[in-house]
């Protein structure tokens, strides 16, 4: 049996207990479970019952999504096709000098291949690989196969693991969200009423900031030649782009484009379909796009970056609880998070609708199926990106390190591990550090304000630190060896980034 050696124990067991900085929020937990009422565990148990016992099954079933490969991401070949042939169905793209450029544009992904073969996943979950009752082999994963789309929401945990769960982490979940819509309820009220005034931005240039320093960088298609009369335009790409309209149903555009000065990193144009948008409209696009479609990817993907097995427990004690809080997150993100809805509209949060037509699980599940875009020629913004010269940086230190422990993560895709950690996290924080006020959303935009409406509840619930956490989630302090290793070589490349890297979704 694979374990980690004394010292490297002695450094995972105290990450697992936290440190001085989580004391006060250990003993508020302890708190919490002492006075747990057996009602309270009988609640849960019926809740895990329904939508785990009788409904899910484990990564080594045959049938789990997550049994066999991820995904493969789309080919640029085929994703240029697709946006070229949307953008014939509008006029208003047909002297667009980005979709010329990108008809000739060809990417190749050769030289991620010696780092795609690093992060490839051993073929087992357990790591004793003990033989089960009927003689095959427990806990073996589908290596000839990949899945044909992401899941979110699919993977089986023990019921003590998801009671464990509902103790420590959904009551400093629902505080979070409950302070932050508190307060977005009262300032909106005083705004209403003209007793706070909203603060100033620059409007173009947060657009830029959540085209290049987020996730949905991924969407750089192409970018004006050098001698263009336009300038040094960076073009961002939205094929098949759901969104909801006015009357809270869910619809899909044939193409979002957005147009971003790389001189200056500020908005330029932007449209989608046939309709001329402001920087206003934009920015709720861009915004709803992140939290509805594109961020939800990336806590899909995570689920072939763990392992609850309880094997693991043994040899990677900190992988364990780490996939379990990430697991029960994706529950809490997915299945939990639109049964909120009517209480935002009761609130006055939201519009009649969202809880009767679902149009956000919708867009979530367009998000989600549509898979992962083509985006190795994102390194062509390496010089105008913070957060694209930190993740193709990273993204080669983190795959060198795995490579080396790849023992302590059985049955573990290290592309779908770095997705769910270091992506997950930093969008997470980007979102935060981006968009400093939720009420610069236009919730009163007639075509597009309801989704500043739950746009701005996001932000406020669910972006920001999940408070009163008892356990250790940052590479940093993590005492482990793979986390330490990553952050350290991270830290010199961008310290406040890599500061704020999570070894699991907890948020």
């Amino acid at each position: 049996m694979i374990s980690l050696t004394n010292e490297n124990a002695r450094l995972a067991y105290s990450a697992i207990q936290g440190t001085g900085t989580t004391t006060l929020a250990f003993c508020v937990m302890v708190t919490v479970v002492a006075f747990a009422s057996p009602l309270y565990i009988y609640y849960v148990f019926t809740i895990w019952k329904e939508e785990f016992s009788e409904q899910r099954i484990k990564r080594c079933h045959k049938e789990s999504p997550s049994n066999k490969q991820p995904p493969a991401v789309m080919s640029f070949k085929l994703h240029k096709d697709r946006t070229l042939q949307n953008s014939k169905l509008h006029k208003a793209f047909d002297t667009c000098e980005l979709l010329n450029d990108l008809k000739d544009k060809e990417v190749t992904m050769k030289q991620n291949e010696v780092l795609r073969e690093k992060a490839r996943r051993t073929n087992y979950l357990n790591p004793n690989r003990m033989e089960n009752s009927i003689g095959s082999l427990s806990g073996y994963l589908n290596e000839s196969e990949e899945a044909e789309e992401l899941n979110m929401d699919h993977i089986y945990i023990k019921f003590f693991d998801f009671l464990w769960g509902y103790i420590f982490i959904g009551p400093s979940s629902y505080i979070l969200w409950k302070t932050g819509t508190l307060r977005l309820s009262i300032r909106q009220f005083l705004v209403k009423y003209g007793i706070l005034q909203v603060r100033d931005f620059d409007i173009k240039t947060l657009i830029g900031q959540l085209c290049l320093e987020q996730s949905q960088v991924i969407h750089y298609k192409a970018r004006t030649k050098k001698d263009s009369d336009h300038g040094n335009i960076a073009g961002f790409f939205f094929t098949d782009f759901p969104y909801v309209d006015g009357n809270c149903d869910y619809k899909v555009a044939d193409l979002f484009a957005v147009d971003i000065d790389l001189d200056t990193n500020k908005f330029i144009k932007a449209k989608m379909d046939d309709l001329d948008l402001t920087a206003s409209e934009t920015l709720i696009l861009l915004w709803f796009n992140t939290i509805g479609a594109q961020h939800v990817k990336l806590h899909a993907m995570a689920n072939w970056g763990v392992n609850n097995d309880d094997a693991v427990k043994e040899t990677n004690s900190f992988l364990h609880r780490n996939s379990v809080v990430t697991v029960i997150y994706n529950y809490f993100g997915y299945s939990s998070f639109s049964k909120f809805f009517k209480t935002w509209e009761k609130q006055g949060l939201l519009s009649k609708g969202w809880s009767e037509k679902q149009p956000f699980v919708k867009c979530f599940n367009h998000g989600i199926k549509e898979g992962i875009p083509p985006h190795s020629q994102v390194t062509e913004l390496v010089n105008h990106s913070r957060f694209v010269n930190f993740v193709v940086k990273v993204r080669a230190i983190f795959f060198n390190e795995f490579s080396k422990h790849k023992h302590l993560f059985p049955g573990v895709h290290g592309e779908a591990l770095f997705a769910g950690t270091v992506l997950h996290s930093l969008d997470h924080t980007l979102m935060e550090w981006n968009l400093v006020d939720p009420l610069w959303l236009d919730v009163d935009d007639p075509r597009f304000g309801k989704m500043a409406e739950i746009g701005r509840i996001v932000r406020v619930g669910f972006v920001p630190d999940v408070p009163l956490l008892y356990f250790h989630k940052r590479f940093k302090g993590s005492g482990h060896p793979f986390y330490e290793a990553v952050y350290k070589k991270a830290a010199k490349i961008d310290k406040k980034f890599a500061d704020h890297m999570d070894t699991c979704i907890i948020k």
